[in-house]
């Protein structure tokens, strides 16, 4: 009886030696598996750690180009308005070229007009010659008294081919400034200039100059309108 129930305890111990050990091995295969498990969920996070950061590396880099193309796109559009407006402003200096241009023309037209001596018949000019007791030297020749009008050039036949051309000019101060010039026609209808002066007188005042080797004596009178 007592070796049935030695047995019978020992029977009991063995099985639950047996099944704490078999607990035990379950135990460690569920930590196996739990380990594995965690295992491969750290290597699975890292996985998405890199990704993140590719993904992060990616995104800056697309903002970045982002950013690039707006301030180019930016640049651009300066570009284009400042474009523009070179555009207007040419088209405006080809307008004021033209108006420069014709308004040139105008203006030399006119001067060219303004220009040409006028040749007044000896009939048409009024001349008051000077009376006096002296006889003038051989090479001076007195005009007398002769209406300008500003700007208007005179011609004077002096004889032998010869002209005297006077153009005055209405200063500030009231006073004439006449050019004058002495030049003989030559025989193919050119004219040559013998010599070329500048006198400034009052209107009315009897004066002399020398030009070329001729001596011209005239008192201006200004035209009134």
């Amino acid at each position: 009886m007592n070796t049935k129930l030695k047995t019978g305890a020992w029977v009991i111990v063995a099985l639950g030696i047996g099944a704490l050990l078999l607990l035990q091995q379950l135990q460690i295969k569920r930590l196996v598996a739990e380990c594995a498990a965690l295992r491969t969920q750290l290597n699975e996070t890292a996985s998405l750690q890199e990704s993140n950061a590719q993904l992060a590396a990616q995104l800056k880099a697309i903002e970045e180009t982002s950013q690039a193309d707006r301030t180019e796109l930016m640049r651009l559009r300066g570009q284009g308005v400042r474009l523009r407006q070179l555009e207007q402003e040419n088209t405006q200096l080809k307008a004021q070229g033209k108006q420069l241009t014709q308004r040139l023309r105008e203006v030399q037209s006119a001067a060219a007009t303004t220009a040409l001596p006028t040749v007044i018949p000896a009939s048409d000019v009024k001349v008051t010659m000077k009376t006096t007791t002296l006889a003038p030297p051989a090479n001076e020749t007195d005009l007398g008294s002769i209406e300008f009008a500003d700007g208007i050039a005179v011609r004077f036949d002096l004889g032998g081919g010869t002209n005297c051309v006077v153009t005055p000019k209405i200063l500030s101060d009231g006073n004439a400034q006449m050019q004058i010039s002495v030049e003989v026609t030559n025989a193919d209808g050119t004219a040559s200039l013998l010599g070329q002066s500048y006198l400034t007188a009052r209107p009315g005042q009897h004066c002399s100059i020398s030009v070329g080797d001729r001596m011209i004596a005239l008192a201006p009178k200004l035209k009134t309108q």
